[in-house]
Order: C-alpha cells, then structure tokens, then sequence
C-alpha cells in the first residue's frame, strides 16, 4: 500500500488532471440537462481502469526500485544487472542511464590514471632509495678507512642532497601551478648561485667554468628556475672528463655549453622522456633520465623553451628561450 501512495504522490498532476476532466463533462451534462447515466457509466469505467493502470505502474516502479537498492549494496555492477534494470523503462530513464555510464566510464579511467600515477610515484620512490643508499654507503666506507676524507665526504653529502631535492620537486609537480610566485628577476644571480652550489664538483674534475656577466630580467619563478639549471649545469658537470663548461647570455636565450663526451644521435629526441638515460646513462650506475624530464616539464609551465644540441666527443650544448610574450603576471 506504501508504494501505491508513493506512486500516487509522484503522479498527482495525473490524477488532479483527471479530476478536472471528470468535473468539466459532469459540468457539460449538468448544463445541458442531460442524462447523467452514460456519464457515471464512463466515470465508473474511467476509475476502474485508472485503478488497475495505478496497480501496474506502481508495482512495476516498486520492482525498479527494489532493483536499484539492490544494486547500490552492490561493489560491481555488471552488464546481465544493467540489461534488467533498463527493460521496460521509458526513453528519458534510458538516456539518465546512459548517461550514468558514460559518468561511471570516465570516474574509473579517472581512477586507473590515479593508479598508474601512484604506480610510477612508487616506483620512483624506489629508484630515489636505491640511489640514496649509494652516497650513504660510500660515506660509510669513507668514514670507516678514510677518516681524513672530508672533501669526498661533501660530495657524498651534495649527492644526497640533490637527490632530496629532486624527490621534493617531483611531489610538487602535480601541483606546480598552485606554487609559482612569478616576478620579474635578474637571471645572472641565480646561475651563479647554481654555479657555487656546485664548485666542489669542479673542482674535483678540474673543470673550469666560463660565466659570462650578464644583465637580463625576466618574468619566471625564481625557485623552480634554479631546480632546472641545477639539472642542466650538473648534467654537464657529471659528463664532462675534461675541458671546461660555459655560461652566457643571447638575446632571450640563456646557453649553457660544456666540452663533455656528447649524446648520441638516436639518444636526442628522447632525453626528455621519463625514465629515459640513453647510451651515456647505461654507462653511468646512477643516472636515472629524471632529471632532464623534470626540467622539460617545469620549463614548459614557465614558458621556457629547452633546446639540446650534441655532438659526440666535442660537447653538449642546452638552450633556455625565455618566451616573455607567454608569460603574464597577474
């Protein structure tokens, strides 16, 4: 009885319809002095039909709904399931549910992104232990047998470092747009900054390094900048045996140069995939290819365009075009 009220309430305007319609032909009958038996025989007809179509209806919407709360204590919903459900429903109700398909469709592709991102995250996670566990392990042995190293135990130490701050970096990808604070810089004190940051490792190779003096401002994130020109610069540092690496400043491009062993030809086009080392990086224990992706990704959101030019056994050279026209500060 419950749901034969719910029915009712659900459909009032029908019956408040047909109420009308039945007082507007008692109405005609009365003014036109006729004869009121044909029209209470159509009245008793009209209630007796509207009476069973209210029975039906509201056993086959009870049955639905029966179905649907079935189907919400449900984790999985498959197709045999969603085929009894859509039987007997008018058209609109099939297009809702269509439409809550292609809603459910889009919410697990959604989800399986979420997962194969968590994935990865792991799986970087992973690679950054390993590779930490290597400077550790040094420092260990360098303490153990070399108690005067102090030199070789500060680039242990940078090494960590850096690593630590490529995992932070990472995190904050996902959410780069939300931490840019863009103002207009001068570029010259952040490259010499990233330069000093890495004297030790010049030193240590007997590298020289060619800083031109400079004076140029542009619109950019000075934080993230410098994550890039960390990679860069190190990048040179860690590949060059000999010889010196070079600094300057043309136009809108900032260049840095070095004398190192080079890239491949076929290696070029896919420096800048994730995970991606290459020829030289197979040589090399820790390279991982996250650098350079990182920094691609990051100079993209800055509008920074990173170009790579390479030569085996003669050098690499990278080029930063600041795309000032692509930058507006709010």
């Amino acid at each position: 009885m419950r749901f034969i009220l719910m029915y009712m309430k659900e459909h009032r305007a029908l019956y408040f319809n047909y109420l009308l319609l039945c007082l507007l032909f008692f109405s005609t009958f009365y003014l036109y002095d006729l004869s009121l038996q044909p029209f209470l025989d159509s009245l008793l007809f009209s209630c007796f039909t509207l009476v069973i179509w209210t029975l039906y209806a509201a056993r086959r919407d009870n049955r639905h709904h029966r179905q649907l709360q079935l189907l919400l204590k449900q984790e999985m919903i498959d197709s045999h399931s969603y085929q009894q459900l859509t039987e007997g429903q008018t058209q609109i109700i099939r297009d809702y549910q269509q439409l809550l398909i292609k809603v459910g469709k889009e919410n697990q592709q959604l989800k399986n992104q979420a997962l194969e991102e968590q994935q990865e995250l792991l799986d970087y996670y992973a690679m950054w232990s390993h590779q930490i566990k290597t400077p550790l392990a040094a420092l260990q042995v360098l303490i153990q047998t070399q108690p005067d190293a102090v030199p070789q135990m500060k680039n242990e130490v940078a090494t960590i470092d850096g690593y630590l701050t490529m995992m932070l970096h990472y995190l904050k990808m996902a959410t780069i747009e939300q931490d840019l604070v863009l103002k207009r810089i001068n570029i010259y004190p952040v490259v010499k900054q990233v330069v000093r940051k890495y004297a030790m490792f010049f030193i240590q190779k007997d590298l020289s390094v060619d800083l031109e003096n400079f004076t140029k401002e542009v619109v950019t994130d000075e934080k993230w900048l410098s994550f890039i020109l960390e990679q860069l610069i190190f990048n040179s540092i860690k590949y060059t045996n000999q010889g010196m690496i070079r600094i300057f400043m043309i136009d809108d491009r900032l260049v840095i140069q070095d004398t190192g062993i080079g890239i491949l030809a076929q290696d070029l086009p896919r420096i800048f995939e994730s995970g991606y080392t290459g020829f030289n990086g197979r040589g090399n224990q820790k390279a991982t290819g996250l650098g350079l992706h990182m920094s691609h990704e990051i100079a993209k959101k800055l509008s920074i365009e990173l170009d790579v030019a390479s030569q085996v056994g003669v050098g690499t050279k990278v080029t930063l075009t600041f795309n000032q026209r692509e930058r507006i500060v709010e």
